[in-house]
């Protein structure tokens, strides 16, 4: 692994506590399952916060523009501290949720958005797909610990607020942190930038376009997995949803200490068709999984899946604009991702409740991966996106045009 600035290893750091926290939510479906929920209700609730992430996303490409970003980051971390509390006041079935939601949704993107701009900001872009891989690292480990520690605690018959609890705490490490690691080199980027258009140009662009659509089809996947396999899991099988977790983490984690240092080595259009081909595999392998043989499987190509697609796809995205509309893009693929897990989830919810099998939704996110390919497919005539990335200029040789 390449060594980085010090500033990226408080981050990775921050970032860890920071989802150690968010991902413990991945138990809230299982939560308001027990409360009495239907899917279609825990689609609505469980993804009703991308919306406001989606908004927070596109809007916040053009705030930081010559703010602190450090200090951003701080403002997403205190707001979602204050949702994560919000929970402990909720013991039954309520739309009142949807505040919290809003603003769980709110503090998310601004946490997510303003770590990934500052590593794109202080790694060249050649480094940027091992780093923003190496980085995520950080936020894809807590998605095995905290699922497998949360199921823990409610074995032993503690109510979920203390993983509500939990999370606060987490959430106000990172907190911590932020006023602890050293500061950006702000004196050009806290330099007011001339007024420039929204992030929402960038759409305009057909290879931008494409691009983003492969990127909500990823994200609608993830957001499929971590809404509806926890109890697709507990009602169908007798295994724990958390081994699904810990394989897919533990794979993605070797992929990302190895493998993805060699992505700058081969063409893109062969590893994401391929990585895309296999993640049409993996929910269709759904279908059959009744044996430990078969979980474990389908866990590895996750793994595989999302730690080589995360990375790579963001890299491009960011890598096949102007240095000035970077920060933008960044959070353009950040709004793509959690639109396509806000779409599959809320749409797929009510699927499932229709046909009362989780397997639809399943075949459905597979027939939509081998459809991300031909999107992919179509972008590449509007150019290579190796050439795009290797001919992008240095983002750490000028931080003010950056974001």
């Amino acid at each position: 692994m390449k060594r980085y600035n010090s500033i990226f290893y408080y981050l990775a750091l921050a970032n860890f506590l920071f989802f150690l926290g968010n991902s413990l939510y991945i138990l809230l479906p299982v939560y308001l399952k027990n409360l009495g929920a239907s899917e279609s209700y825990i689609g609505i609730m469980n993804n009703v916060d991308k919306i406001f992430t989606i908004i927070s996303a596109v809007t916040l490409g053009s705030i930081m523009q010559g703010r602190d970003r450090i200090r951003l980051l701080r403002v997403g971390y205190i707001i979602l501290a204050c949702a994560y509390a919000s929970y402990l006041l909720v013991t039954s079935l309520t739309w009142s949720l949807l505040l919290i939601r809003v603003m769980h949704g709110i503090g998310f993107s601004v946490a997510m958005i303003l770590g990934t701009s500052i590593i794109f900001e202080i790694v060249p872009i050649k480094d940027a797909a091992e780093a923003i891989g190496i980085y995520g690292i950080t936020g894809a480990l807590s998605n095995a610990i905290s699922p497998f520690f949360g199921e823990m605690i409610l074995s032993y018959g503690y109510p979920h607020q203390v993983i509500f609890a939990l999370s606060v705490v987490l959430v106000l490490s990172s907190l911590v942190i932020t006023f602890i690691m050293p500061c950006l080199d702000c004196g050009t980027a806290a330099k007011p930038l001339p007024t420039s258009r929204g992030s929402l140009h960038l759409l305009a662009k057909p290879k931008f376009l494409l691009m983003a659509l492969v990127s909500i089809i990823f994200g609608g996947g993830f957001g499929v997995i971590v809404t509806y396999l926890p109890n697709f899991i507990r009602t169908t099988t007798s295994f724990k949803f958390s081994y699904f977790f810990i394989i897919y983490i533990s794979i993605l984690i070797i992929i990302r200490f190895t493998f993805i240092k060699q992505v700058g080595r081969i063409k893109r259009s062969a590893l994401l068709t391929a990585v895309l081909a296999v993640g049409a595999l993996m929910n269709v392998f759904m279908n059959f999984l009744d044996s430990i043989i078969v979980l474990i499987i389908v866990s590895v190509m996750y793994g595989i899946t999302h730690g080589i697609l995360y990375p790579v796809l963001n890299t491009i995205q960011v890598s096949i604009v102007e240095p000035h509309d970077r920060g933008k893009a960044n959070a353009l693929f950040t709004a793509s991702f959690n639109g396509g897990m806000m779409i599959f989830a809320l749409t797929l919810g009510f699927l499932i409740d229709y046909l009362d099998s989780y397997l639809a939704a399943f075949d459905v996110c597979a027939i939509m991966f081998l459809g991300a390919i031909i999107l992919f497919k179509a972008a590449l005539r509007y150019g290579s996106l190796e050439a795009a990335e290797e001919a992008a200029p240095d983002i750490a040789m000028g931080s003010e045009q950056n974001l």
